[in-house]
Order: structure tokens, then sequence, then C-alpha cells
């Protein structure tokens, strides 16, 4: 079988599952944002059975509303940093136990809105306030937030960073968002069309293949915004990696571009990163031993469902695949448009497919001011997709480049 491409294998060994061990270190990783604790997770994780996956929902899920209840009480007795703690780590609880639904299952809804929620409690708590919003695109409403260092009228510069396939709104603002505006930085998310955010809030909010108009209104959005200059970098984790590089190639606002992983062909990679069966092999068995596989790995199983639910597919990978959804979803001869600073990140174990991406992304884009930085854990204490196992490395690769260009 071909080497899964995006998840590092450095994990903590808790379940004897990947998937399971992997989402377990990124819940853990929140640590670094007051947003996890080492104790609270490894007692979640000595109440699952690997090979129950409601137990795991059941226990997130448990632990969530436990932190969240001695946030409240922090609350009502005046303690609002503690409350804000609480609830911040609340939130992160309530996503990883939704990460694990599947979009049929009831609880999928429910989890995802008591991580919106107690994220929104925590929030409320910050100074300035964290502000949320709903930005109004076609019929949709694509959720998002802002955040700056103080409430006052100075111009600074803005950090606008989207996530990926699977990531959350709220997990933006932790990964990206404090880190950014503990260094002077205003920081703007929003969740575009088939973002977590946005298909929850209405299930026809799916992927689509060409990105420019949402992210027009998202950037004619951020120039109304109290303390936003020109200078704004654009940034995005996984598929918004390439999600931000398409953009970058029409949107003349874009002042800096980071692309975390740097990908340039999504039709390859959206069936490499699932289907790592011999190209040899007819269809027909390739479906049967996948769906052998995913018997196995209900936390996969709960990922690929989530993800076709997010294009629309109502099939399975195959059909996905034979539909073409994500055909034509490749960056060529336009990436030498983009001609402002750009910094790729890509890690050393993300496997050769997302590398050679990276590499080939690197050497087209237009401008002369050019940067690759492949990461590594013995040097960089990082080598995961997206820095998910090191926020504080990420944010300082990111942000003191951004320093070198915007101050």
């Amino acid at each position: 079988m071909k080497k899964q491409e995006g998840r590092s294998s450095t994990v903590f060994p808790l379940f004897g599952n990947h998937e399971m061990d992997w989402t377990f270190k990124r819940t853990l990783e929140q640590m670094s944002e007051k947003s996890a604790e080492s104790g609270e997770c490894l007692w979640a994780a000595s109440q699952i059975d690997k090979n129950n996956i409601d137990s795991w929902i059941d226990a997130w899920a448990a632990l969530a509303e436990r932190v969240e209840k001695l946030g409240d009480a922090s609350l009502q007795a005046g303690h609002s940093i503690s409350a804000r703690e609480c609830y911040l780590r609340a939130s992160n609880y309530y996503r990883t136990a939704e990460y694990a639904c599947s979009p049929a299952k009831p609880a999928w809804d429910e989890l995802w809105q008591q991580s919106v929620s107690t994220f929104h409690k925590a929030g409320a708590l910050f100074d300035p306030p964290i502000t949320y919003f709903r930005l109004s695109f076609e019929e949709f409403e694509l959720p998002g937030y802002f955040c700056r260092p103080a409430n006052d009228d100075t111009k600074r510069p803005t950090l606008f960073f989207v996530g990926g396939n699977d990531s959350s709104g709220e997990e933006m603002v932790v990964a990206c968002g404090f880190a950014a505006v503990r260094r002077g930085y205003n920081f703007f998310t929003f969740e575009y069309p088939g973002h977590r955010g946005a298909v929850h809030l209405d299930s026809g909010c799916v992927k689509r293949k060409v990105y420019e108009q949402p992210f027009t209104s998202a950037f004619d959005y951020l120039e109304t915004l109290p303390g936003v200059d020109e200078r704004i970098a654009l940034a995005g984790f996984s598929f918004g990696g390439y999600v931000v590089s398409q953009v970058a190639c029409y949107e003349k606002r874009i002042k800096a571009l980071i692309p975390d992983s740097p990908i340039i062909n999504m039709q390859e990679l959206s069936q490499r990163f699932f289907d790592r069966f011999p190209s040899w092999m007819p269809i027909y068995l390739r479906r049967k031993l996948l769906n052998l596989k995913l018997q196995h790995n209900p936390m996969m199983k709960a990922l690929l469902d989530y993800s076709l639910y997010t294009w629309g597919c109502k099939g399975d990978l195959f059909d996905y695949v034979g539909q073409g959804y994500s055909r034509g979803m490749i960056l060529e001869k336009e990436l030498s448009n983009i001609t402002c600073p750009v910094l790729g990140l890509v890690s050393d174990t993300e496997g050769p497919l997302l590398l050679s991406q990276a590499r080939d992304f690197i050497n087209k884009v237009g401008s002369a001011d050019k940067t690759l930085k492949v990461l590594s854990l013995g040097v960089d204490g990082t080598d995961d997709h997206c820095q998910l196992d090191n926020f504080s490395r990420a944010g300082q690769i990111i942000i003191d480049w951004l320093d070198e260009r915007f101050l």
C-alpha cells in the first residue's frame, strides 16, 4: 500500500489506531494556547474502546460538558480568566467528539454547535472580545472571526488565515490567531463554501472548483473592519493551501501568500489520501478492500464520510473520483500571476506527493521573493501536516517572515 499522504507517523500510541492516535495528538497540541490539558485528555483516552467509535464520542463530549460547567461556575463567581480557559478547552473537546461523527449522526451537528457556543463564551472574555460574524454570500452565510490586539484605531497588518478540509473556524483562531494577535497583528478567518462551519449551517454550501468569488466578498468585508490597512497576508492550511494559492492568482489585495502545505493538484491528492491501493488494481477490488479497511477504522470512515459530504457527493470515494468532483483542480501556468512574497511550508514526512507539489509550486510562482520551508522533527520540533503538532513553531516561522516584509 502507498504511504499515507499528509499525516505524520509520530503519535502517542494510545489506541493502536493511527487516526485515533493522530487526532488525540491534534487535540492535545492546543495545550500551548490554553485549550487543552494533558490530564483531561488522558482521562478521556482511558474511557475509549478503539473498536467502538461511540465510546470516543461519548468520552470527549462528557469531558467537554464537565469542563464547560467548571467555566460556568468560574464566570458566576467573577473569575473571568478561569472561565475563559475552561470554555476554550470545552470547545476543543466538543470539536474532538464531533470529529468522529459521520454527518448522518444527529450528534454531528449538536456537538459542532456546542463547540461553537463554548468558543463564543470564551471569545467574549478576551480584551478586546473576539468578533464573530456571518458573511452573506450568494444564498449562504459564511461564519468567521476577527481578532485584534487592542480596541483602537491603530492600523496594523492582518493575517487572513483559512482552514482546510477538516479544520473548524474555532480551531483556526486557536492554532494561528492567538499567535498573530500577540505579535501585534489583526487576525481574520472565515469558513468558505465546503468548510466545516459552512456545511453545518447549510448542507448545500459545499466545496467548489473556483473560490475567487467568496474570497472577493471576504476581502471586501475585511477592508471595512477597524485597524485594517493594505498589509494583508493570506494563508491556508491543507486544502486551504490549494484554495489560497488559486485565489492569489487573481486577487491583487494579497500582499503576502502562505500556503501550508502548497497543493497544486487536488484531483490527485484527494484520491491518494484515502485510496492507497495500487493503481493497477481494478476499482471493484479497491472499493471492496477500502470498505473492509474502513470497517476496522471507524475514525477514518467518519473523516471520509465528512469529506464526501462537504463536496455534496452522495456516493463513495470512487463515485467522487469517477464523477469528477475535483477534476481539473490543478494549478499550473496561472501560478506565474502570483508576484507578492510567498512562503510555502511542508513537513518532510508528509509523503512524496505533497513534497513534490510543494516544490513544483515554489518553482512556478512568479514572485521574486519566494521561500519553501521544509520542516523536520529533529530541527523544527514538528513533522506534521500544517504543524498541528507545534503551533508555536508555526507561528514563529510565519509571523517572523511577515515581520520582515510588513514592519
